[in-house]
């Protein structure tokens, strides 16, 4: 954590809980690498204090925040405005806040599809939270036929047949929620804190699925669009990833 005073910058994370998460690591890395006075801290917060959360946000003079499982598509209700895409989504994972209003986006769907080729292919999304509402737009706008599953469906767990891409939006990471094929694209949200390969990245990359995009990646580029929507600087990539990888 940096030193903190009375001009540091403040932005945070929301979900609950947040002590799994890397992005604190990471994103005041990126702070560091750039000799900025900001801060990122974990902000815990339960369900039903969101609203207070948000407000609090604001109240406090923070710069922004990003959201985390499972607040994505009830913080899109507490904002002031969204952009084109967490409004299309429904899902908000970045909170930017200037003059005490708060804008919602939504970098995940485009960390995902920057990494994939989505052009007419069929995809198969796992989940129904947030990520995969923002996945499921980015996928759909990148020219793809998507599928979702969600694990209370009474089909679960679905079929990989018939489909090119594969990508992974629950929390699932210790178990293979769905086989992949050889020839697949992958991509999976979910990430171990240790480094190790999820699950279904491991299975991937035996099969050679290419691209095969693990959540560190995700992550790294996810975070990367909010540093620069809060800051306005382009993001230390090297330094950021490297705080992940390390």
């Amino acid at each position: 954590m940096p030193d903190l005073d009375g001009t540091t910058t403040l932005v945070g994370l929301l979900g609950w809980p947040t002590s799994h998460s890397l992005s604190p690591r990471m994103q005041n890395a990126g702070f560091a690498a750039l000799g900025l006075d900001w801060a990122y801290v974990p902000l815990p917060t339960q369900p039903d204090l969101l609203a207070d959360a948000v407000r609090g946000l604001v109240a406090m003079g923070f710069a922004g925040a990003n959201v985390t499982i499972p607040h994505k598509a009830a913080v899109a209700e507490l904002c002031d405005d969204l952009d084109e895409v967490a409004a299309r989504a429904g899902s908000v994972n970045t909170l930017v806040i200037a003059e005490g209003r708060v804008l919602g986006s939504s970098t995940d769907g485009l960390a995902v599809t920057s990494q994939l080729e989505p052009s007419d292919r069929r995809a198969l999304v796992l989940g129904t939270g947030g990520a995969s509402k923002a996945v499921v737009a980015a996928l759909e706008d990148g020219g793809a036929e998507v599928v979702v599953h969600g694990r209370r469906d009474s089909a679960w767990p679905p079929s990989g047949g018939g489909f090119d891409i594969l990508v992974n939006a629950t929390p699932v990471k210790d178990e293979l929620p769905v086989p992949p094929r050889a020839g697949m694209q992958v991509a999976d949200l979910a990430y171990r804190t240790d480094g190790l390969p999820t699950a279904l990245v491991r299975a991937a990359t035996e099969l050679d699925c290419h691209p095969c995009v693990d959540g560190l990646d995700i992550l790294l580029a996810q975070g990367a669009a909010s540093f620069e929507r809060w800051t306005g600087k382009a993001a230390p990539l090297l330094a950021m990833r490297n705080a992940l990888r390390g």
